[in-house]
């Protein structure tokens, strides 16, 4: 499931990241140059987010962030062997954040004193931001980080509403709204808002076409109960996954019944091989 939430930030960083950093950790950016996503000598790493910053302010220096679901006691170490690796191929200052999206408060060190070696990172607790901080962005992929914020005593339903309605007044189609509701709807998972998001979405889709979203999840929650009944951990694996594959072709077949998106949409929206597509096409459910 962690690969899910790093596929999205993976996905999204590179257009919030500016408004992000601006937020949370007072950083001022103009621009930011691509640099190789791969850090190689013996063995070889892959940031989650790495760039040269050009700032108003400051000298060059290069961004490095990374996006953590779990509260990981050994981050320090992997923090270290970036910035060394960072260090010695651009010879620049290094700036490195940890955002942590999971449930609750991280605890992992983020201080290294050994000999005559003193590291530091940043932690960055992504509950402890304030929903408004993100709620009124004009970017979906900024919008949809309301949903890991601190809503501060607010009704959960009701900061979940706006978030659905302000995506729709921002996605340019049905395909990118689908997209972020998704992506949406996933994250809350992490704050086990999931039921609250499916509910409000479902009562907003008499204003905008989320049938394509709704099917999904709920073919999926019978994929689960199928697994479940079978009352073993490889039966409800199983089950698990018939249910996916089942609920993924009612997915596909309602989208081409409705004869708005193309294939290689469909295929883009749901994240499935166009084949499976093409095979719904031709065979049905």
């Amino acid at each position: 499931m962690s690969q899910d939430y790093d596929k999205i930030f993976r996905e999204n960083l590179a257009t919030i990241i500016l408004p992000l950093v601006r937020k949370t950790v007072g950083l001022n950016p103009i621009r930011l140059e691509n640099l190789p996503e791969k850090l190689q000598r013996t063995v070889e790493r892959i940031p989650d987010f790495l760039k040269k910053v050009v700032d108003v302010e400051n000298d060059p220096y290069i961004l490095h962030i990374e996006i953590q679901t779990t509260d990981t006691p050994d981050m320090v170490y992997r923090m270290l062997e970036y910035a060394a690796m960072m260090l010695r191929k651009y010879k620049l200052l290094v700036r490195q954040y940890v955002f942590y999206i999971g449930e609750g408060h991280a605890r992992m060190p983020v201080q290294l004193e050994t000999g005559t070696l003193r590291y530091q990172f940043t932690l960055v607790n992504l509950s402890e931001i304030p929903y408004q901080q993100f709620i009124n962005s004009e970017k979906p992929e900024e919008l949809i980080l309301t949903i890991l914020a601190d809503f501060q005593q607010e009704k959960p339903r009701e900061i979940i509403s706006q978030i659905l309605l302000n995506l729709h007044q921002l996605a340019p189609d049905h395909l990118q709204l689908g997209k972020f509701i998704r992506q949406l709807e996933i994250l809350s998972q992490l704050r086990n808002f999931n039921s609250i998001v499916s509910e409000e979405a479902e009562t907003m889709a008499h204003g905008f076409d989320i049938t394509i979203d709704r099917l999904y999840i709920k073919g999926r929650e019978e994929g689960i109960k199928t697994g479940i009944k079978e009352g073993v951990r490889e039966g409800m694996e199983n089950g698990v996954k018939i249910g996916k594959e089942q609920a993924q072709r009612k997915l596909i077949f309602s989208a081409l019944r409705k004869n708005l998106l193309s294939t290689e949409q469909i295929a883009e929206l749901l994240d499935i091989p166009i084949a499976l597509v093409l095979d719904v096409q031709q065979k049905g459910i």
